[in-house]
């Protein structure tokens, strides 16, 4: 449901017992320690939308449906990637170039 911190105090019988901060335990929820899921920042990016804990086989799952990723997905679209930079060898052939330029000599001949 929702992510929380919990500390380990000794209590008066000098055992370890977990303090929820900022947060009270509804019936029925229960800690679980594990990373935190990854969240999906964009269309086509790997995470979740709606992450939910499965307590049978101890992993993250995702909990929207195809509608509901459909309609996130189109909110949250994949930011456009720059242009390619030149491969080295058109940075070589463009540097030679313009030195041969430099030098007078011409290459269109």
């Amino acid at each position: 449901k929702t992510l929380v911190l919990v500390l380990l105090v000794e209590n008066e019988d000098h055992q370890q017992e977990e303090q929820i901060q900022h947060y009270e335990m509804l019936e029925g929820e229960m800690l679980v320690d594990t990373v935190p899921p990854t969240m999906r920042p964009y269309a086509g990016a790997a995470g979740f939308i709606r992450p939910k804990w499965d307590v049978d086989t101890s992993v993250w799952t995702e909990a929207a449906n195809e509608e509901e990723i459909a309609a996130w997905e189109a909110e949250h679209p994949a930011p456009e990637l720059p242009e390619r930079a030149p491969t080295a060898e058109k940075r070589l052939t463009a540097l030679e170039g313009a030195m041969l330029a430099m030098m007078g000599v011409r290459t269109d001949v």
